[in-house]
């Protein structure tokens, strides 16, 4: 987690910088820019958290189970149950709508950090979810 400090700005200097933050995104604009800043703004740490967070709530979205995405995501289970209470309570509408309107390059990224995932587990069932993924959008997801 990262660190936050304890001393705390003023709500309006607060709001000042954060909205110069939101500016310089929107300056940013396209893929290849808003790549190097996030890669100049953001820790290793920080990346990781936001991706996974995304990764979860597409996963929550798609109705994976938390176990499932626990797991695959290597995040605890108090993260993705946070998260998920977050999600049935609608607070995060616009990510979703992000989220649905990107599905399917999500879920190519997603397919593959699953098999991958599932290809060093065992048993029996291990990709009973990921067929029941594939009757829902009558496709074909390969697995590894």
């Amino acid at each position: 987690m990262p660190h936050v400090s304890h001393k705390r700005l003023d709500k309006k200097s607060f709001n000042k910088i954060y909205d110069q933050l939101i500016s310089v995104f929107d300056t940013a604009g396209r893929k290849y820019d808003s790549d190097i800043l996030l890669r100049e703004l953001l820790t290793k740490t920080e990346k990781t958290m936001f991706a996974k967070r995304l990764a979860i709530l597409s996963m929550i979205d798609e109705g994976i189970s938390k176990h499932y995405i626990s797991e695959i995501l290597s995040v605890s289970s108090s993260t993705v149950d946070r998260i998920s209470v977050k999600y049935e309570q609608s607070r995060y509408p616009y990510i979703s709508k992000i989220i649905r309107k990107n599905k399917e390059t999500i879920w190519q990224m997603l397919q593959e950090i699953i098999e991958s995932s599932l290809a060093r587990k065992f048993g029996k069932g291990r990709w009973k979810w990921l067929d029941e993924l594939e009757k829902k959008y009558n496709r074909k997801i390969l697995k590894s």
